[in-house]
């Protein structure tokens, strides 16, 4: 039983891309009955769910897109004020991996220099800009929290950082090069809301370290 459950979930994640949601379905939090064969409304989803009580593996790809706001800490802070930026992810999901969603992400972020530092730093102009791509994984806690309407999940990834700087012409910093690349560590805890993902993340890069706000939409690419 317990395993039909977890599918069912699975299915749940892809239902909510593929196919319009009924406000019946939301006040059963997508938990399928044998009884929906009466049912007219849930012809589609029966038949899912008749395949998955078969075991019949469900997968897709998702693309999502999003955006959060992002906030410098240690001594990035010092020089750079908060933000906002965007970032789109490719996410494989599959009932034989579940709770394990994997995904590719490449996001983009660009940070203006705070007006303490420009005028400590006799500058017109300060800016860091970091384009991230890298690996992520996240992990649903379906089996530990039991949540209605809503699904939360543990995140972590392994991101490679291009960074660019901007500032006056002529002036050199020992400790913030014009161009540099570095590899970060991001853990966080968010919660799925049908096609939606809201997430707080810390993402460790040395004294370019800092927290984010984010939140994504997921929209289908292929079920197989």
């Amino acid at each position: 039983m317990r395993g039909h459950l977890i599918k069912i979930y699975i299915f749940a994640i892809i239902l909510g891309c593929i196919a319009p949601v009924s406000a019946q379905v939301k006040q059963k939090n997508f938990h399928l009955k044998y009884e929906t064969h009466h049912n007219s409304n849930f012809t589609y989803a029966d038949s899912l769910y008749k395949k998955l009580a078969g075991k019949k593996k469900i997968s897709a790809l998702f693309l999502s897109v999003g955006g959060g706001l992002s906030i410098p800490l240690s001594t990035f802070k010092d020089n750079s004020n908060v933000t906002f930026g965007i970032l789109g992810r490719l996410e494989f999901a599959s009932s034989s991996i579940f709770p394990f969603v994997i995904g590719v992400e490449v996001d983009y972020f660009s940070y203006n220099g705070s007006d303490e530092f420009k005028t400590q730093n006799l500058l017109n102009t300060f800016k860091t800009k970091i384009l991230s791509f890298g690996l992520n994984v996240e992990y649903s806690l379906v089996k530990i929290i039991n949540s209605s309407f809503t699904m939360p999940f543990l995140t972590v990834d392994v991101k490679n950082n291009l960074i660019t700087r901007e500032y006056d012409s002529g002036r050199v910093f020992d400790d913030l090069p014009l161009e540099e690349s570095r590899v970060s560590i991001g853990a966080g805890l968010g919660m799925t809301l049908f096609v939606f993902d809201f997430y707080l993340k810390y993402n460790f890069m040395g004294n370019l370290s800092n927290i984010g706000v984010y939140t994504k939409m997921k929209f289908p690419i292929i079920r197989f």
